[in-house]
């Protein structure tokens, strides 16, 4: 698969769905309008095989930028916890990222970048 695999990871988790909803309010790029909060949007920073010379990869690395949404500050870090704490079973945390900008909607987000490992 050419998608890392946050998608499923976010949905497979109780915890996760008990904070953003089942099936998990998380989109890649950007959420649809009036999406309820609080949300996850999420992007692919990068992405690569594990190579190997003498076989094929037999994983693929992804780094993935991830940004929780929330009506307030609070709701979106007990989300942003949530689902840094179920990456943290399959994968590591690289960085937390500064606070992004949503003057559209009043929203507060905290991003950080997630590095998971997929095998194929």
């Amino acid at each position: 698969m050419m998608v890392p695999l946050i998608q499923s990871i976010l949905q497979d988790s109780a915890a996760v769905r008990a904070q953003l909803g089942d099936p998990v309010r998380a989109f890649p790029g950007t959420a649809p309008a009036d999406t309820p909060m609080p949300y996850v949007t999420w992007a692919t920073v990068h992405g690569a095989p594990s190579a190997q010379l003498s076989d094929p990869p037999p994983a693929d690395g992804w780094r993935v930028r991830l940004t929780v949404w929330g009506a307030t500050l609070s709701e979106a870090n007990a989300a942003a916890v949530v689902i840094r704490d179920e990456i943290e079973r399959r994968g590591s945390i690289e960085s937390y990222n500064p606070p992004p900008d949503d003057d559209e909607t009043g929203a507060y987000g905290i991003s950080f970048d997630a590095r998971l490992l997929q095998l194929r």
